[in-house]
């Protein structure tokens, strides 16, 4: 079952330049927690259907996966989808706002499944939500 947690911050900064940070496979890494390393599949990097090889460090644990860039619409929203079993979704919405910017983080994600699940899913929550905000903390920083 998927969950979806969602963290919004306005950022002083056009939608344009925030944009290509988040956009931006090489700027990834400095905000999006856990996130080590993206190394592109092929020669596209930007847009719909640009497709990365990831590295992801959770704990103790080191994830690989494929990302992929499922939405783009330039200066208003970009989402990046990993697959396998470990399969999360980040959506990142932007909403001028005179001389600042609304960012809508929504991260959709598996819930752990079985009893070790449900006692665990209101920890993974709170972890999940916790990223999104340090995320976009760490967004505003960077581009600000």
């Amino acid at each position: 079952m998927r969950t979806t947690v969602t963290a919004t911050e306005t950022i002083h900064a056009s939608a344009e330049a925030i944009f290509d940070c988040v956009s931006d496979y090489a700027v990834a890494p400095l905000f999006i927690e856990g996130l080590h390393r993206l190394t592109p599949v092929a020669s596209s990097t930007t847009g719909e259907g640009s497709r990365f090889n990831a590295v992801m460090r959770v704990g103790p644990s080191t994830f690989r996966t494929t990302i992929e860039i499922t939405a783009y619409e330039e200066a208003h929203l970009v989402t990046w989808a990993s697959a396998g079993g470990h399969s999360q979704i980040l959506t990142f919405e932007l909403i001028p706002d005179g001389k600042a910017t609304k960012v809508i983080l929504v991260i959709s994600y598996e819930k752990p499944a079985g009893l070790t699940g449900a006692l665990t899913a209101p920890v993974v929550e709170e972890t999940v939500r916790s990223r999104a905000r340090s995320a976009l903390r760490k967004l505003r920083d960077h581009v600000s």
